[in-house]
């Protein structure tokens, strides 16, 4: 078995773990508290750090992090250590001003967010509260982010993605609480804090015995030069958060409950999504990092090959069951206590619309991380500036007939350009279309059948889990007679 299939493995395993902890959390937040304005002021709440922690953490920084950690451990331990530390310095000092600055103005940047809500102060000032609550949690995941870029060139996947399961179960932990204890959402945001603080001491014990120590010889010259790398890089996640807030400004004008029904469609979309592709991503800037050090550019094209075929061979039966089965999923997982069939409905329907693009945003993912493997954080930049054009425009022509959901429909057709505008920007590399065409077919063959056989057990009333167990198996079984071995595409 490869070094990369592994790899994945490990990381989808990991992410699957967490995402599966993550589901549960959703199911909780969603029985106890429904869809209403209240839980629309929490998801913004909780969204705020989450915003930056793409930047500090497991998003910008990981990506300009990893290639200097990369050097440095290939050319002194010592060095990467200093590297490390004084990298923790500076990011502690960084990200705990800005948790300072948010948390003495709550009501007015929740404003930003929310502007929809304007005649609702109530609501404002709630999640004015919640966000106070809230932003410590980015201290501690930005200091996830450090330790997780080791633990990477470590050949540790598992341990950093699997971390989030203990945010998502002191989550449920506090949903549960608030639940018991009248409703009080409140408690969600402390299970936030005790999460984060859970998964820093995690992360942190095995990075220690991966061999971590602290070391400090004054501040290391590669901090510089990764902030240097950085700043392209936060504009282009910069771009990116705006598609998330950009839609979040728009649903709080539309019924009360939009923003919550986009969150639970997105919580839905991404398990297939993350527990793949975002797991060949990582895996893939980890690896080309490696071969580009070495010189090894063969190597790095095998490997980019790979990661297409990857996400191709998972990622498009997902999108059709997701597409195909839409209401009896979101009925399955969140139709209990205050989630009303209405809710169901209209988050149903945004989970369709986002599945439409989640081949695009995989392929988003993976050509970006090549980018940033070769410290090249411009490219993907532009791609996200010209996909957040594209998703603005959407917007105005989607929302009217589509409602909460044309938005997300929105960003799938920005995903889309976004993905053909890096693909085109690659740098010695094509993707080998005519060698890979029979593999490719056959792969669309079996997700053919596999929906045929999907939409005929639905019809006939077969239990849902019956029915995506017996899809899932044709799938593979139709990939396995039409002569595809999963284990050696991929290796």
């Amino acid at each position: 078995m490869s070094v990369f299939f592994k790899s994945v493995m490990k990381s989808s395993f990991g992410i699957f773990t967490s995402r599966i902890f993550g589901l549960i959390r959703d199911i909780a937040v969603a029985a106890f508290f429904g869809a209403n304005a209240v839980t629309d002021a929490f998801f913004v709440a909780y969204a705020i750090p989450n915003l930056f922690r793409a930047f500090f953490a497991e998003g910008a920084l990981t990506s300009a992090f990893i290639p200097f950690l990369s050097d440095n451990l290939a050319a002194d331990k010592r060095k990467a250590f200093s590297y490390v530390t004084s990298m923790m310095v500076v990011l502690f000092v960084l990200v705990t001003s800005i948790v300072v600055l948010i948390s003495l103005f709550p009501k007015q940047i929740i404003f930003l967010f929310m502007p929809g809500y304007h005649g609702s102060a109530d609501i404002i000032a709630t999640a004015g509260d919640m966000l106070r609550l809230v932003m410590p949690y980015l201290v501690f995941i930005t200091l996830c982010g450090l330790f997780t870029g080791y633990l990477y060139l470590h050949n540790s996947y598992y341990v950093p993605y699997s971390s989030t399961a203990l945010l998502n179960i002191a989550m449920i932990a506090g949903a549960y609480a608030g639940y018991k204890l009248g409703g009080n959402i409140m408690w969600l945001c402390y299970g936030v804090i005790l999460g984060g603080a859970l998964q820093l001491l995690y992360i942190f014990v095995y990075a220690v015995m991966k061999g971590f120590r602290f070391r400090w010889d004054g501040m290391h010259p590669d901090v510089r030069k990764t902030f240097r790398l950085l700043i392209p890089s936060l504009a282009g996640l910069g771009i990116n958060q705006l598609y998330f807030t950009l839609g979040r400004i728009i649903a709080s004008f539309l019924a009360a409950g939009s923003i919550s029904y986009l969150y639970y469609a997105d919580r839905i979309f991404q398990l297939p999504l993350g527990v793949f592709s975002i797991a060949v991503g990582a895996v893939s800037l980890t690896e080309i990092s490696k071969a580009n050090t070495a010189g090894n550019f063969a190597y790095r094209n095998t490997l980019i090959d790979k990661a297409f075929v990857a996400i191709f061979v998972i990622i498009m039966p997902a999108t059709l069951g997701l597409v195909l089965l839409a209401d009896e999923i979101t009925a399955l997982i969140y139709a209990r206590n205050q989630f009303t069939g209405v809710d169901v409905y209209n988050t149903a329907q945004a989970l369709v619309m986002f599945s439409v693009g989640m081949i695009f945003f995989s392929y988003v993912g993976l050509l970006a991380k090549v980018f940033f493997s070769e410290k090249d954080m411009r490219t993907p930049v532009k791609g996200a500036f010209l996909g957040l054009c594209v998703y603005a425009v959407s917007n105005l022509v989607l929302i009217k007939p589509f409602g909460h959901a044309g938005i997300a429909l929105a960003s799938g057709v920005s995903a889309a350009v976004n993905s053909f505008y890096l693909y085109s920007r690659l740098r010695d590399y094509r993707f080998n279309f005519r060698g890979n065409a029979v593999l490719l077919c056959k792969i669309i063959f079996a997700c053919f059948v596999m929906g045929v056989c999907a939409v005929g057990l639905s019809a006939a009333g077969i239990h849902l889990l019956i029915n995506i167990t017996a899809a899932a198996l044709l799938y593979f079984a139709a990939l396995k007679i039409t002569g595809v071995n999963i284990r050696k595409v991929l290796r």
